[in-house]
């Protein structure tokens, strides 16, 4: 094994861009390492502060792959993204907050809609004498709302794309008993 050189406290100083004092300082605070007896200050000092700076700098858990792994984490958040991208494209997914929106005001309509409802019939219903045809009449008014209501809430642009990605929601738009 090779012997570390020894140098006097000027050279290390002069290495460091610093002055002989605090060299001392940041040997007594542990940051460099002291001379022995009657040897100089060794070299790996400077390798020391060196390390010291970089701690300071990023935090003691710095280390060299930090770079390639935030290079790593972006590359992975990009190409998440741009999947997302695609599949929304494709229509395979809807923004979350459209979807949000769209079943806010879709569901503020169904309730419009249902109070509405005994407004809407109250003065035809009163000159029915018959239970069998307050009913019919209430059940047509019921379907004639819930038709209304039957679209299924997604926007025009999404809805093209959702019928052709997914064949069940076309099939369920036609059935009747919705």
């Amino acid at each position: 094994m090779a012997k570390i050189p020894n140098y006097p406290i000027a050279v290390i100083a002069k290495l460091l861009d610093l002055s002989d004092r605090h060299v001392r300082r940041l040997a007594a605070d542990n940051i460099l390492k002291k001379p022995e007896k009657n040897k100089g200050w060794e070299i790996t000092n400077v390798t020391l502060y060196i390390r010291y700076l970089r701690e300071r700098a990023f935090g003691k858990d710095i280390s060299t792959t930090d770079l390639h792994n935030e290079k790593l984490r972006l590359t992975k958040a990009q190409a998440d993204k741009a999947t997302l991208e695609v599949e929304e494209l494709e229509g395979e997914m809807i923004p979350a907050k459209l979807i949000e929106d769209t079943w806010i005001n879709y569901t503020k309509n169904v309730r419009a809609k249902l109070l509405a409802l005994p407004t809407k019939i109250s003065h035809e219903i009163v000159t029915i004498n018959e239970y069998q045809e307050a009913l019919e009449f209430l059940k047509k008014q019921i379907n004639e709302t819930l038709k209304e209501l039957g679209e299924d809430g997604l926007p025009k642009k999404y809805r093209k794309r959702a019928t052709k990605s997914s064949p069940e929601l076309a099939t369920a738009k036609k059935s009747k008993n919705i």
